[in-house]
């Protein structure tokens, strides 16, 4: 990676490319489970509400929770995991999202009551394919830090 256009100096050079990358492929993930879901499995996906709904504080506060995780906290994560994933940029935000796919299926969605990989094999696989579409906008806008350790000069 090391000379390239799609690498960071640091981790707080790259963080204002991560959010904007995290926070466009949130938006547009969130349409994609809004109406593309229906489609898919027959009901929508709403995750801002599932979130409001669990914590007992409205739809209104899932919406900023569903955008601040979306935004910051997989900005942050791919920054810190991304340098390490094998291939172009975009393939490493999808190979991240992928692993979120995997952590919210076994461990986020059976704590918020949904169950199990999103409650069934239709929701497992529409919420894969939301998430895959966010890895890619992530890892195309996002720029990594380098992985070199500073004062090296390999």
């Amino acid at each position: 990676m090391s000379g390239t256009s799609l690498e960071a100096k640091n981790f707080a050079g790259a963080l204002p490319r991560a959010i904007a990358g995290g926070f466009v492929g949130t938006v547009v993930f969130t349409l994609m489970m809004k109406f593309l879901a229906p489609m898919m499995i027959g009901h929508p996906m709403d995750i801002a509400a599932l979130l409001g709904t669990f914590t007992g504080l409205g739809v209104s506060a899932g919406i900023a929770m569903h955008l601040l995780l979306g935004s910051l906290g997989f900005a942050v994560g791919f920054l810190l995991v991304g340098p390490y994933l094998p291939g172009p940029v975009w393939i490493r935000g999808v190979t991240f999202m992928a692993g979120v796919w995997l952590l919210a299926g076994l461990v986020a969605m059976p704590l918020l009551g949904v169950g199990l990989f999103f409650g069934g094999a239709k929701e497992a696989m529409a919420a894969l394919l939301g998430h895959v579409l966010l890895g890619a906008i992530l890892g195309t806008i996002a720029r990594l830090p380098s992985r070199r350790i500073p004062g090296t000069t390999t």
